[in-house]
């Protein structure tokens, strides 16, 4: 797979603020790390606005994801509290980091630049996509690639009780899930069986019951010469669907079973 694709060195003008939402959260300015863990309030109102902010955010909004069901007057002074000390978190890793306010909306202001890894992921998702349409194979595959190595984890992996977080944490969970499932199947027309195992594995730790990715998964194997590993993975497909939904395999992946079972079968070469 291709080179992790990370934050860009500072431009000179402004600090970089680097966000990593994808597994755990993470904030840095030019390399010093932003204070998110002493303070959990703190924590979410940062990321919240990292999050979004490609708009202002209403002061409501936030007290809606953030303090939903709380007294106005005791959510207010919850927000403020939080903001200050989010400030002084920013400006303790660097001077020119700072919250703007703007009427009753925040944002992080424009005094530094800012990186998050969910942005870039979105970006190469959507390159690869188009590159695809054009029938460009070579730059399709770069950017899902690049996409995949992003995600780290989910959308804030570490705080899964955080109710503002799930439509998000959903989204790009089912745009990871397509860019691998694309990916796989390249490594898979190029004979890339190595490669397309190990992203095969990855996706179904986020998707165990892809019954098309168990196929692929059992292809690779098999291509590899390792047809008991292809006969056990749709063993350990049936298990999975029944247990959680009370389903057996597809006939397609059944007639690619009794194929692999066949002792004469010791290669698949073809896409299942």
């Amino acid at each position: 797979m291709g080179t992790f694709t990370g934050p860009p060195p500072a431009d000179g003008r402004r600090p970089l603020l680097a966000a990593h939402f994808l597994g755990t959260f993470q904030v840095t300015i030019d390399g010093v790390p932003v204070d998110t863990t002493s303070r959990r309030r703190t924590r979410h109102v940062l990321a919240y606005l990292l999050a979004h902010r490609r708009a202002p955010v209403p002061r409501d909004v936030l007290i809606e994801a953030l303090w939903p069901g709380t007294a106005p007057a005791a959510a207010r002074n919850s927000l403020h509290v939080a903001l200050s000390h989010v400030r002084q978190a920013l400006r303790t890793a660097h001077p020119r980091a700072a919250i703007e306010r703007r009427f009753d909306t925040y944002r992080i202001a424009d005094a530094v630049a800012v990186w998050t890894d969910i942005e870039r992921f979105e970006r190469h998702r959507a390159a690869g996509a188009l590159a695809e349409r054009r029938g460009d194979q070579v730059a399709a595959r770069h950017d899902q690639e690049a996409a995949c190595q992003l995600y780290g984890g989910d959308f804030l992996a570490d705080e899964p009780y955080v109710e503002w977080a799930a439509p998000i944490r959903d989204g790009l969970r089912l745009d990871v899930i397509d860019v691998q499932g694309r990916l796989v199947e390249r490594y898979l027309a190029d004979g890339a069986y190595g490669p397309a195992a190990v992203l095969a594995r990855r996706l179904l730790e986020i998707d165990p019951c892809n019954e098309a990715v168990h196929r692929r998964l059992m292809t690779c194997y098999a291509a590899a010469g390792q047809r008991h590993l292809a006969l056990s993975q749709y063993h350990r497909l049936v298990e999975l669907l029944w247990t959680a939904l009370r389903v057996r395999p597809s006939s397609r992946t059944t007639a690619l079973f009794e194929e692999l079972s066949h002792p004469r079968h010791d290669r698949v070469t073809r896409v299942a």
